[in-house]
């Protein structure tokens, strides 16, 4: 027999691995809502925004029964938000589930999947600046610099996320880190004779941590009818791309007054 415990755990462990790894607000509610009806629930509905997910369901007896789980990791693995997503349709088709220790290691089993490793992240990253150096413009000794700080950015970014900096912080950090090197890459080529344009380095490789996804979240769930989900997730974008700006001009005005 499923219990309410049970219900409420599996449902909601559903809808936070989806939410976790970069999964939009309506996947995430229709995940839980599916799990919840495939475990036996009379009606089931959620309200998620970026960090809560909010869960309510009635059993047999038209019991309400509700839980809200706070959520604070986010990353980006698109794999178990699909892997997840199919297993909540798989189970609602079902007639009806016995197991419900097999559907938690399903569970277990895609959120202890093993991710990409740090120097192939690392290797995607800079090779993301290398091909944006191009799309800006720029020659290919630029496109070679932008390789190289695109990977020495991710292998920081990889030894700053120890620590609990917060998305603005780690953004301003990102953008100032990105700017000195574009700066000394910049004045260095000009010094021995190479065109190398700071600009076309600097955006190449600040394109690599531009919150993308977050606004294409963002606008799919406002135009979904989220629109607190929406909103924040948009606002979250603009406060990282105000980071990355920060980090950079700030950088920018002191380099000025020291050559000044």
């Amino acid at each position: 027999m499923i219990t309410c415990e049970d219900m409420i755990k599996i449902a909601l462990r559903s809808g936070c691995i989806v939410l976790e790894n970069g999964g939009e607000t309506y996947r995430t509610e229709e995940t839980i809502v599916h799990v919840a009806k495939a475990l036996g629930a009379k009606t089931a509905s959620a309200f998620v925004t970026p960090t809560v997910i909010m869960f309510s369901y009635t059993d047999d007896d038209d019991h309400y029964h509700s839980a809200i789980r706070r959520v604070t990791k986010s990353s980006v693995n698109l794999q178990k938000v699909s892997q997840v997503s199919n297993l909540a349709r798989r189970l609602e088709r079902r007639q009806f589930i016995s197991d419900l220790k097999q559907v938690e290691a399903l569970l277990d089993r895609i959120e202890k999947a093993p991710v990409n490793s740090n120097w192939l992240v690392c290797l995607g990253a800079a090779l993301n600046s290398f091909c944006f150096a191009f799309m800006l413009g720029g020659h290919f000794l630029e496109a070679v610099f932008s390789f190289v700080i695109g990977l020495i950015l991710r292998i920081a970014l990889l030894g700053v996320s120890h620590f609990p900096l917060g998305s603005f912080v780690t953004s301003m950090f990102s953008g100032g880190f990105i700017a000195i090197f574009a700066w000394l890459v910049g004045t260095i080529g000009k010094n021995v004779g190479f065109d190398v344009s700071t600009f076309v380095v600097m955006i190449a490789t600040l394109m690599q941590v531009v919150p993308g996804l977050a606004i294409v979240n963002g606008i799919r769930d406002i135009i979904s009818g989220d629109l607190v989900s929406g909103t924040a997730r948009i606002m979250d974008a603009f406060m990282t791309a105000a980071g990355l700006s920060t980090g950079a001009v700030t950088v920018f005005m002191i380099m000025s007054k020291i050559i000044g």
